[in-house]
């Protein structure tokens, strides 16, 4: 028998394929419930609403990302250097991202316009907390020592993912493509930044 949590997990992966399907817009309850193999009145047992889903939905990937982000940089070793493990962890967000799409529906743009306005007056993501403690780690070992003026750490990560955040949506579907260009982003903003 499901655990409370697991059933939950379970709704979200549903849901999630329905928002990606219909779009946030085009998504019922109804359409989550059948699809989660439960009855309207169960799912709303664990949500208020279709808002309220999708941004657990979005916050259930977002967990998704930072942890296999945390995998990428770890496989890296000890002593990798910051733009090495920026870029692990990038690249890895930016291939859930595109796997988790199968390049763009035709509901990908409203999706993530979503999930940015909710984001914006909300709390850091996980992974947006692990590169802000992954440049302030760095700083306080003198690996990456900033100019003066240098944006603070909070400020640095908010830039890089709204940057990348571009990169995969908009620089065609050659994941090879992405990667690259994503490297040469964080290697021009770090070494620029660098005193």
């Amino acid at each position: 028998m499901q655990s409370r949590e697991q059933r939950r997990v379970q709704i979200l992966q549903a849901a999630g394929a329905e928002f990606k399907a219909h779009g946030f817009a085009g998504s019922s309850m109804q359409g989550i419930a059948k699809a989660a193999g439960i009855s309207r009145a169960s799912l709303y047992t664990y949500f208020g609403g279709k808002e309220e889903v999708f941004h657990a939905v979005v916050k259930l990937f977002e967990w998704n990302i930072a942890r296999q982000a945390q995998r990428a940089v770890e496989e890296l070793g000890p002593g990798a250097p910051l733009v090495a493990r920026l870029t692990a962890a990038f690249g890895t967000r930016q291939a859930t991202w595109l796997s988790a799409t199968n390049t763009q529906t035709s509901y990908t743009y409203e999706l993530l316009q979503l999930r940015a306005e909710h984001a914006a007056g909300s709390e850091k993501t996980l992974f947006e907390s692990y590169i802000v403690t992954m440049i302030e780690e760095s700083t306080a070992l003198g690996e990456f020592v900033p100019k003066a003026g240098c944006p603070p750490a909070d400020d640095l990560a908010n830039l890089l993912v709204q940057c990348t955040s571009g990169i995969a949506l908009f620089e065609g579907d050659v994941l090879k493509d992405k990667r690259n260009t994503l490297r040469l982003l964080i290697q021009t903003v770090i070494s620029g930044l660098e005193d």
